[in-house]
């Protein structure tokens, strides 16, 4: 079974339940979480991705970028995100 993959978003806590909102129209992309770790003096948040879907949630949040207040987002371990592309 393939595990999903976990994505690290810079955003702010408002944001998060906007992003939340709109990836949950997206049946079975990503799972976001309320949890976050802080890197570098920015907050960032745990998102899940189902397997196979990566380069579509990257689209999405792309597209998200011109609504919301989206900093950098990067593909990292399940563990506090160490390094920001």
């Amino acid at each position: 079974m393939l595990e999903a993959s976990v994505y690290w978003v810079n955003t702010t806590e408002s944001e998060i339940h906007f992003i939340d909102a709109i990836l949950s129209a997206y049946d079975g992309l990503a799972n976001t979480r309320r949890d976050y770790r802080l890197h570098d003096g920015k907050v960032f948040f745990r998102i899940y991705v189902a397997p196979g879907m990566e380069e579509e949630f990257e689209e999405v949040m792309e597209h998200l970028r011109r609504e919301a207040e989206i900093g950098e987002f990067f593909r990292g371990e399940d563990d506090e995100p160490s390094t920001a592309a």
